[in-house]
């Protein structure tokens, strides 16, 4: 067996080296080809070339991390990153193209993969990760994600409002109705006037059985923003409006 192997690998690094000598935009070419016909070690060894004489494209740095997770090459999506990170390549740009690209290629788990891969080689950034993640898993309506990674933003922003906001659509997404209803009352706990807070607990209370309970959250948002159908569940005449 070690016999065949060593033949294929030395005819591999040749093929490198070959590659290495034409110019740009042939190798990126053929990167282009390899990508799309998934041969996705031959597409990253591509994109390393390109990365030797252009070692700023944030682009050719998201393909790299795709086709290296497509390969399940988890140390090279690293080396990768590490590398990025080193040429002033914006983070944000990184992690916004994989995810682009995994959804664009039917394999958005390649993103979360990624991410989950850099918290743990490079800590320092499990903070930006998580809040991707968060945003990643309730775009998706992924319960029980939402609510892992909502909590993890708000053992360091407790009160943030917008981070309260997700953690109650991912207990909605769980089916969890007490678990949304007990965090859209600590909103209103924090900020009185949250339209969205108001509305969910007035509807949910009237939907219950208990109107005077909901008649109080909704004429609540009924005041800071009257719409014909609050003046409707509440019986407002339209001129009533305040």
């Amino acid at each position: 067996m070690l016999r065949k192997i060593l033949p294929a690998a030395v005819c591999a690094v040749f093929a490198i080296v070959s590659y290495a000598q034409l110019p740009y935009d042939s190798i990126a070419a053929k990167a282009g080809r390899f990508y799309k016909q998934h041969e996705w070690r031959s597409a990253l060894a591509m994109y390393d070339l390109m990365l030797d004489e252009r070692p700023g494209e944030c682009p050719t740095y998201v393909n790299a991390l795709v086709a290296a997770g497509m390969a399940s090459d988890t140390l090279s999506q690293q080396r990768l990153t590490r590398r990025a990170i080193e040429h002033i390549v914006v983070v944000d740009s990184l992690f916004s193209g994989v995810e682009r690209a995994s959804v664009a290629i039917g394999r958005p788990t390649v993103y979360e993969e990624y991410l989950e891969n850099i918290a743990s080689a490079e800590p320092w950034l499990q903070r930006a990760v998580d809040q991707r993640l968060l945003h990643y898993f309730a775009f998706r309506r992924i319960g029980p994600e939402t609510v892992k990674y909502a909590r993890r933003m708000l053992a360091g922003l407790p009160d943030d409002i917008g981070y309260l906001r997700l953690l109650a659509q991912g207990y909605l997404d769980c089916n969890d109705i007490e678990g949304a209803e007990n965090v859209y009352k600590r909103i209103i706990g924090i900020s009185p006037n949250d339209l969205t807070a108001l509305l969910y607990l007035g509807n949910s209370e009237w939907a219950r059985g208990n109107k005077k309970a909901g008649a109080e959250y909704l004429r609540r948002a009924y005041n800071i923003s009257p719409t014909p159908y609050l003046e409707k569940k509440l019986g407002i005449k339209a001129q009533g409006r305040r």
